[in-house]
């Protein structure tokens, strides 16, 4: 027998190998959303998971982030499966993410109609209402590699090559079919309440609802730049034959990594030039260049490569804060919890900023205010703008996208430029790597080297900085006049030495920091390290691992 040490203080003695999938059930109604997954000694683990030791017991529900991750890979494996049965042809690829909606393709000549997407939806949605088991299995390396040979591709068996002999693998059956995934499953197909199948561009969409709000299926929003952007570079990295973590590897194993960063720098460098070039081609009407993106997308290090490029062409960008347009903290909007609401873009005096935006479009020399952050006031420091014949305004922030920022400047006079880390770099065809944890582990390794923040400090302030960006930044990304994919296809490799011993110092004590830290050292883990001194001082990465030329922001 062993013991249990419940989350609501209770104890309980069950059998050795006994699973957390009865106490979920038991306790459902304590919790206002379903149970997806369980926390054992501080670590997510699936509800079927056998349980060998003593331990403390908690519960992840679907509403947010963490739920909401079990959610879509149940999704999308109840998809692979009902496709794989009625059309056995079809071969998927999955892709990034829009939204909240999974973008996948086709990868050999079968591809699903219309019509055909339409009886798959409706398969799912039987074994939704059957609420059709989704099983665990474990099962030893061997028989991976072996017996479950359509898991083990040639991007996912060196991988598991890296799993110890004895150690076991965990796969999930539906029915007759098997799948390998990343991950926690739902225990059966009734927890996937509301998807739908969208047809896009030359393959389709999983929509689900967004970690805010389980319940509600908003329609899938149309972002053809956004994917445009991460599928250019997705093609980029598999030209180059670098676009699954397997083969990153295998180039770092046969020591000529330097040449992927020179060449993920090179495409870096082409497209700030491009940016500039294309700004430079209509100068005579561009006055304002607006440069948005969420939190770690490197938005400071693309405003000062921009700002070189524009230089390059003639261009003199002359930079404005809207930090500086902060309404005085006692007008500032406050959060229904009463605390103040920083994010809002109505924290910005905006009447005062679009009239400074308009007499310096003029010509006129403006003063420009000071925002004080220790007493919370505007201030006048004696600070002037003038903008001369070639010279742009530069404004960097989370609103940048948002037109109620510039209502008062005409759409002809200004570019918008979303900046954003699209990974392209994958497990395989059906597992991906999620931008968000990328940004994460940036921001992570930024706060340690330049702000004093342990990895438990940015870890637990995340999920505020993931609400700001849902709210504020996500849903302005289809009106970017441009879209800067700032990810270098090396950087998890680099990012691994720093961002290691930081995760592995995040105590078990401190809760869902210590769950997701295990969780990004289980993706870290899968990657070889990097050696990052050839990587150049200007590199985008500079600004999140050090000796970068540009000046850290604040």
């Amino acid at each position: 027998m062993i013991t249990l040490t419940l989350f609501n203080g209770e104890t309980r003695q069950v059998k050795n190998g006994s699973t957390l999938l009865p106490l979920a059930q038991e306790f459902a109604k304590d919790f206002s959303t379903p149970i997806v997954e369980g926390v054992f000694n501080g670590e997510t683990i699936d509800l079927q998971a056998p349980l060998d030791c003593d331990g403390t017991v908690d519960f992840i529900q679907l509403q947010g982030e963490d739920g909401m991750r079990v959610y879509v890979r149940t999704l999308l494996f109840l998809f692979l499966v009902t496709a794989k049965r009625l059309y056995p042809d079809v071969d998927i690829e999955v892709h990034n993410t829009l939204g909240s909606a999974l973008n996948c393709s086709f990868k050999g000549e079968k591809k699903l109609s219309a019509k055909e997407m339409k009886l798959v939806e409706a398969e799912m949605r039987k074994l939704v209402e059957e609420k059709a088991p989704i099983k665990l299995l474990r099962i030893t390396k061997a028989e991976a590699l072996e017996k479950y040979g359509h898991l083990c591709n040639e991007d996912l068996a060196p991988m598991l090559c890296n799993i110890a002999d004895d150690d076991l693998v965990t796969v999930y059956s539906l029915g007759d079919r098997v799948g390998y995934l990343f991950g926690a499953l739902c225990p059966n197909a009734g927890y996937i309440t509301d998807f739908s199948i969208v047809p896009f561009e030359e393959g389709f969409v999983l929509d689900y609802p967004a970690f805010s709000d389980w319940k509600e299926l908003i329609n899938f929003k149309d972002l053809t730049k956004l994917n445009a952007a991460f599928r250019e570079t997705e093609e980029w990295a598999a030209m180059i034959k670098c676009d699954t973590i397997s083969k990153l590897n295998r180039y770092i194993e046969m020591g000529v990594e330097d040449k992927i960063i020179q060449m993920a720098e090179a495409l870096h460098e082409k497209k700030f030039a491009a940016i500039a070039d294309e700004i430079a081609k209509h100068r005579d009407r561009i006055k304002i260049i607006l440069i948005a993106g969420p939190s770690s997308s490197g938005k400071t290090s693309s405003t000062q490569r921009i700002s070189i490029q524009l230089a390059v062409n003639g261009i003199r960008p002359i930079p404005i804060s809207m930090d500086d347009y902060y309404v005085n903290r006692v007008d500032t909007p406050r959060k229904p919890n009463g605390d103040y609401d920083f994010e809002t873009v109505d924290a910005i005096d905006l009447e005062l900023f679009n009239a400074h935006l308009i007499r310096l479009l003029r010509g006129e020399r403006v003063k420009i205010p000071k925002y004080n952050f220790q007493t919370g006031l505007r201030e006048y420091r004696g600070n002037e703008l003038q903008l001369t014949e070639n010279s742009v305004l530069l404004v960097e922030g989370i609103h940048g996208l948002n037109d109620k920022l510039t209502s008062a400047i005409p759409a002809e006079n200004k570019i918008k430029i979303y900046v954003s880390a699209l990974v392209p770099l994958a497990f395989d065809q059906y597992n991906r790597i999620n931008t968000t944890d990328v940004r994460l582990l940036r921001r992570m390794v930024r706060d340690s080297q330049f702000r004093s923040h342990d990895a438990v400090e940015t870890l637990k302030r995340w999920p505020d900085v993931r609400e700001g960006e849902e709210k504020y930044i996500f849903p302005f990304q289809c009106s970017a006049d441009v879209i800067m994919n700032t990810n270098l296809i090396y950087e998890m490799a680099v990012i691994k030495k720093y961002a290691e011993p930081l995760l592995e110092a995040v105590p078990r004590e401190s809760g869902r920091p210590y769950m997701i830290a295990k969780r990004l050292l289980r993706l870290l883990k899968h990657v070889k390290s990097m050696d990052d001194a050839v990587i150049p001082n200007n590199s985008l990465l500079r600004e999140f691992i050090g000796g970068s030329v540009f000046k850290e922001a604040l």
